[in-house]
């Protein structure tokens, strides 16, 4: 078991570097390189640089229209290829010489017919037009030649000159008529078939001869004088230049010494983040899902930077930080920030000032993912937004009255280029919708949603089964205020409490917080058919949640909140009933898993605690202290919460914060004095103080 472990730790390990090197190819592979001749010019204008001479000898790369044109003569006039069959002559001939006779009359249509097949009957498929056909190629015996078309008969020019032949011969007209009136077209079938698959691939390679360079210019030669107006034919030469100058053997070393850099910070930037989620979020390390989508928000951001750069945008105007923000909205403000460390230093690659747009990419970034740390409203974004704003124009000021000491006209384009980015963040709440749909996650905003007491769930929970809501309420309550403590996600604790029973609405009754009137349905049940109605909250909860779209984040909550433990009141009763029989484990035991986030394993023990906790017959502090150490303890035990992110010293904050919010709960409470019967009854005396 060990070993296997070991194996599938190491192929969860070969797969991350994997997608790391992946990562990394693409963006080097779109990272700007070296442009050994970089002047510019257009066709029409003077050449405003020095003239240029030839350094070495180079082609003159033809045109793409010129290409074009050559590609489509070729493909036009290309002969198809049709192969011979032999068999079809030879049984056709034979059949007619059968039927004509071997007498001198139908002896000679035979040859004649014969000497048709010889040089080929064809039929034409749709694609090719016959008028557009100069030649073919005829493949027989693996030799294949050239023919031309005119030399080839289609059926109908051969049905005619077998016509043609037949009223030439020296022979009775009644003879000539018998001959025709054999149904010379049933001895005419097509001996050429057109072979489709030979013919592309024999065009492809024709296509790859094709010379795509005429004319040379030689070393020394002039290339362009200064002030020359540069023609098509000048242009087609300088771009041919310029072509054969980055293949050239210096230019080339350059290149390569610039990619081999580039890929070197690329993983280095790569590397630091995986190792960041390694050691800060394992969970997230882990999750190839996670893992993935994370790589993926680094790439686009570096991406975005590129593009920009490409299309000879603003370098400011590009939303680097957009990415990094939904990702804080999603994994927290760690995550997001060490992408944003990745990120920023390598796009910055591409800026003229780096120093300058590290500086305020780093400050804005950090500025926006500490203001929206937890996102709950859409007015937060909104004011992260104007804060980052703020950001940007307070650095560059500074930067730029630090070097120049006043604003050009180029700071204020800048400025307004940072305005637009910032403004792109808005962009972020309707993607942030989208990918939350696309992917399956659950943003706090959506938390916040699916929280409301008026969601359709929760509301029929409330009308369906009023016990198991104020039960839901309360262990919501405790969860949200032990992970305020442990670190985690409160609203998700609090929110996966809420619809940890869903699943008791469909059968309310059968549990004790919703019965009145003292009748109890497990009375009539033996007790592992009473086990298996209350296991089955769980799997039920599970598939209503589904059918109201509820997020895996919060059904993650239904499933274990009992983990893999047992329903002991059953299980204990029925091996005390049945002391002598043999139990099956399984008809008590919930189908689990046991949590496997924090946020999970805190709703597990307010679970137990909560119900626990209202059967107490005497609720001070002692009492609750115990109950409350006993049930998690036995939970550790079991191992209940081997498979979550939660420390010792976590579980004793939970105890310690949930004996002090119940012994709050059920404190004990004022006794208030009754009125003697013969005291006057007065407004003042008939109620309490405030104070009490």
């Amino acid at each position: 078991m060990l070993e296997k472990n070991k194996k599938h730790r190491l192929l969860q390990h070969l797969l991350k570097i994997g997608i790391i090197l992946i990562i990394s190819a693409i963006i080097v592979m779109l990272l700007p390189k070296i442009t050994p001749f970089d002047a510019t010019y257009q066709k029409g204008m003077p050449w405003l640089h020095e003239t240029l001479v030839a350094p070495f000898d180079f082609p003159i790369h033809k045109t793409p229209d010129e290409l074009q044109a050559e590609v489509e003569k070729i493909t036009r006039e290309y002969p198809p290829i049709f192969y011979h069959v032999e068999t079809v002559a030879r049984a056709q001939v034979d059949r007619f010489r059968d039927r004509a006779g071997k007498n001198y009359p139908g002896s000679a249509v035979a040859n004649k017919l014969q000497e048709i097949y010889e040089k080929g009957i064809l039929l034409l498929p749709g694609e090719l037009r016959q008028e557009d056909l100069r030649a073919i190629t005829v493949a027989k015996n693996n030799f294949a030649r050239e023919v031309d078309f005119n030399q080839v008969y289609t059926l109908k020019n051969a049905y005619s000159t077998l016509v043609d032949f037949i009223n030439g011969m020296n022979i009775p007209r009644e003879a000539k008529k018998e001959l025709i009136d054999l149904d010379l077209n049933d001895y005419l079938k097509p001996n050429l078939v057109y072979d489709k698959q030979k013919t592309h691939l024999s065009l492809e390679a024709r296509l790859k001869e094709i010379n795509r360079t005429r004319g040379i210019v030689r070393e020394g030669e002039t290339i362009i004088a200064k002030k020359e107006l540069v023609s098509p034919e000048k242009y087609t030469i300088l771009e041919s230049f310029k072509i054969e100058q980055a293949r050239a053997v210096g230019p080339a070393r350059a290149r390569l010494l610039v990619t081999i850099s580039q890929t070197i910070l690329t993983l280095i930037a790569l590397a630091s983040f995986s190792i960041f989620l390694y050691f800060s979020r394992k969970r997230l390390f882990y999750s190839n899902k996670d893992f993935v989508f994370l790589h993926c928000m680094f790439l686009l951001t570096v991406l975005a930077g590129i593009a920009g750069y490409t299309l000879e945008l603003h370098v400011l105007l590009v939303p680097v930080l957009f990415f990094p923000v939904i990702v804080n909205i999603l994994f927290g403000s760690r995550a997001a920030l060490f992408l944003l460390l990745g990120t920023v230093l390598l796009v910055a690659y591409l800026a003229p000032d780096s120093y300058m747009y590290t500086f305020m990419q780093l400050a804005g970034g950090i500025v926006s993912i500490y203001s929206l740390s937890h996102l709950q409203r859409r007015g937060q974004l909104f004011m992260a937004v104007a804060l980052v704003l703020a950001t940007y124009l307070l650095v560059y000021s500074a930067f730029t009255l630090l070097h120049r000491g006043a604003f050009t006209a180029a700071d204020l384009l800048a400025l307004a280029a940072l305005t637009g980015n910032a403004l792109l963040l808005c962009l972020a709440y309707p993607v942030l919708y989208l990918f939350e749909k696309l992917f399956g996650y659950t943003s706090e905003i959506s938390l916040v949603e699916f929280s409301n007491p008026n969601h359709p769930l929760l509301r029929l929970l409330t009308k369906k089964a009023p016990g198991t809501f104020q039960h839901s309420l309360m262990v919501a309550n405790l969860a949200e205020e032990a992970v305020y403590h442990v670190g985690g996600s409160p609203l998700l604790a609090r929110t996966g409490a809420l619809y940890h029973d869903i699943g008791k609405t469909l059968d309310p009754v059968m549990f004790i917080e919703n019965q009145a009137g003292g009748v109890n349905p497990h009375d009539s049940l033996d007790f592992d058919e009473s086990a298996r109605v209350v296991i089955e909250h769980v799997t039920r909860g599970v598939e209503l949640a589904r059918k109201h779209n509820l997020p895996e984040a919060i059904i993650n909550f239904i499933r274990t909140h009992h983990g893999r433990s047992k329903a002991k009141y059953f299980y204990f009763s029925y091996k005390n009933k049945y002391p002598d029989r043999t139990i099956d484990e399984t008809a008590f035991t919930y189908p689990g898993p046991d949590p496997g986030s924090k946020e999970c394993a805190v709703v597990m023990m307010a679970d137990a605690v909560e119900a626990a906790s209202r059967a107490l017959e005497v609720k001070n502090e002692e009492n609750i202290a115990k109950l409350v150490n006993e049930l998690i303890t036995t939970q550790l035990e079991e191992g209940r919460f081997n498979n979550a992110d939660i420390t010792f010293k976590d579980i004793a904050t939970v105890k310690r914060v949930y004996t002090e919010q119940l012994v709050a709960i059920y404190h004990a409470r004022v006794t208030y004095p009754r009125l003697e019967k013969d005291a006057p009854a007065t407004t003042s005396e008939a109620f309490p103080p405030a104070s009490s």
